[in-house]
């Protein structure tokens, strides 16, 4: 193929059309999650969760705790948390970006520290409270502020929220085992794991 001005400036446009489209369309591979247990075990739970959704923070103290117990500390489970935005136009969106920044930059311990106690102050969420729960953490409170006022790591959470999309999430507390839904009306969560167990 004999290469003039018109050809370069073709192919040029193309790749950059091919580039930005699937830009828009998120990538193939969603962000890293929090992980709780063993990061390699044959079994692994994920949760989607809105910190500006009651079920979610039930679902957090009352349901949590027995897989804590029964799975995470005892290594048998691989337990990932992911976002899925949608109830509130600002804290569904301030909350994580403040955990997520937490997670960035002081760990993943730190992470679930934060992800647990926020919750307190569902129904009263604010900058202070970001703040406030991440000073009591001994974490960064100014940084956790600065994120959840920015919005600093929303475009990950777009990510988190596309792929929970691309694989029938609706609304949360969502719950897979092994990358299957499960009816939360219907089923304990346990019930599910302790089959993917077997």
């Amino acid at each position: 193929m004999k290469l003039t001005r018109r050809t370069v400036l073709g192919t040029a446009a193309a790749v950059s059309i091919g580039a930005g489209v699937a830009g828009c369309l998120g990538s193939e591979d969603p962000p890293e999650p929090p992980v709780l247990g063993d990061p390699d075990a044959d079994v692994t739970v994920t949760v989607y969760e809105d910190f500006s959704c009651p079920s979610c923070r039930h679902f957090k103290e009352e349901v949590f705790p027995d897989i804590n117990d029964a799975y995470i500390e005892t290594g048998q489970i691989r337990y990932e948390h992911r976002d899925y935005p949608f109830l509130d136009d600002t804290w569904s969106w301030a909350i994580p970006c403040a955990a997520r920044e937490i997670y960035e930059t002081e760990g993943n311990d730190a992470f679930w520290a934060f992800a647990a106690d926020i919750y307190d102050y569902l129904g009263s969420y604010s900058y202070d409270a970001v703040e406030t729960v991440a000073n009591d953490l001994d974490l960064d409170g100014a940084a956790a502020r600065e994120a959840a006022e920015e919005e600093s790591h929303r475009s990950l959470l777009e990510d988190d929220k596309s792929y929970g999309s691309s694989n029938g999430v609706e609304g949360t507390p969502a719950v897979f085992v092994d990358g299957d839904q499960i009816d939360l009306t219907e089923t304990n969560p346990m019930v599910e794991i302790d089959a993917a167990l077997e």
